[in-house]
């Protein structure tokens, strides 16, 4: 059961509505015009409002991370009630065409044209990193990006050549909460030949592995297999040492080169069950290799995503419940996103959250309690406002 807010956007049962006091006054049969609160906050908001527009205008001449932290300090001059109405013209920076995350950005745009007629929304497949760069140098105000990305970012970690400024990169909403799975899979027969039963036996015992880290640009698989290595203290370059091949090639390549025995071991992610490994499982012999508990953790902690497990029998060929690290995908915004359009998107996902889920099994767990939860990222102004307003976030 759903109510609504002051601003008439509907508001989950249970969640307070934003500005109690000016609905109270309604309920009076005081007019907006009568109250002395009101007449107050109006004369209070145009003055802000005007600052506002004045910063707006000078923002080319800022440095991003000025300007990104200007408008977070900022968040709460631009009152809800001031959003205008009208389409999104937008473009969101995504990941690499096809694949299980496009997913997330086409729904998001789905939402978007649905909430906002007549909008110009596009989602332009890319890779992370090249988008969080277009968000700094505000050629796309909005970007689909992994909880692990905009944190290299910060810290200025390859390929970032530096760190960058703080509030350069805002969250707007977490689309897909917890739903992208560590996944390492082998081939059995290599398995049974090394006597490996665990992720522990593969590197303790330094097994010459053919195995796939994926392409350079995906950050996320790669800052999993270095967090993965660094929990023994190693790296890929000790793989290559005792005789292993890194194989820098995508999870679809990947699977062809396994079923074919050309490849050993795939680390990789996706959300469960994956339909590309239940079709490799069909035709090639293959098994996980289970992570300790305390391993998963680790990563999880060292790449700031949850631990979880994926359920026993999730696939025909895995019998008990496999832990690892989840991650969750997220629509950032860059310096040049607008008060209005990060508003508009929030809100389109809230409304639209029903349809959002029963466009593919990936984002059934997405709900509009986790919207808001963009991990440690200070929230987009707009987004913020939208949450405070259905009263996710006080």
């Amino acid at each position: 059961m759903e109510t609504e807010c002051p601003h008439g956007h509907p508001v989950a049962e249970g969640v307070a509505t934003a500005l109690p006091a000016q609905a109270a006054l309604e309920e009076k049969g005081d007019g907006p015009e009568r109250s002395p609160i009101n007449l107050y906050n109006k004369r209070h908001i145009r003055r802000r409002n005007t600052m506002y527009l004045a910063l707006q205008r000078r923002r080319r001449t800022l440095i991003p991370g000025l300007l990104g932290s200007l408008l977070l300090a900022l968040g709460g001059v631009v009152h809800a009630a001031e959003v205008k109405p009208g389409p999104v013209n937008v473009t969101i920076a995504g990941y690499s065409s096809g694949g299980q995350v496009t997913v997330f950005g086409e729904g998001v745009v789905d939402a978007v044209r649905r909430a906002y007629a007549g909008s110009s929304i596009i989602y332009e497949p890319g890779n992370p990193a090249g988008a969080l760069e277009h968000l700094r140098n505000s050629r796309r105000p909005f970007a689909l990006e992994s909880m692990i990305e905009p944190r290299m970012a910060y810290e200025g970690r390859a390929p970032f050549r530096a760190a960058y400024p703080e509030g350069s990169i805002t969250g707007v909403l977490n689309g897909a909460p917890d739903v992208f799975a560590l996944k390492v899979y082998a081939r059995r027969a290599f398995l049974e030949e090394h006597g490996i039963k665990t992720f522990d036996d593969l590197i303790k015992k330094e097994v010459p592995m053919r195995v796939s880290i994926n392409q350079p640009g995906n950050l996320w698989a790669r800052e999993h297999v270095r967090a993965l290595l660094a929990y023994y203290d190693k790296t890929m370059e000790d793989i290559e040492s005792w005789g292993g091949r890194l194989v820098p090639q995508p999870t679809g390549a990947s699977n062809d080169l396994m079923r074919d025995g050309r490849l050993d071991v795939v680390i990789t992610g996706g959300a469960t069950p994956s339909g590309a490994i239940v079709e490799l499982g069909s035709v090639q012999d293959i098994a996980f290799i289970p992570l300790s508990r305390e391993h998963s953790d680790y990563v999880a902690k060292e790449l700031g995503v949850q631990p979880g497990v994926i359920p026993a029998n999730s696939y025909s060929f895995q019998s008990e419940e496999l832990h690892v690290p989840y991650t969750s995908f997220l629509i950032v915004a860059g310096p040049s996103a607008s008060f209005d359009d990060a508003y508009k998107l929030a809100k389109a996902m809230y409304d639209q959250m029903e349809r959002y889920r029963s466009l593919h099994p990936a984002l059934a767990q997405a709900s509009r309690e986790r919207l808001a939860d963009v991990g440690a990222l200070p929230l987009h102004p707009g987004a913020q406002a939208f949450y405070r307003e259905v009263g996710l976030i006080e």
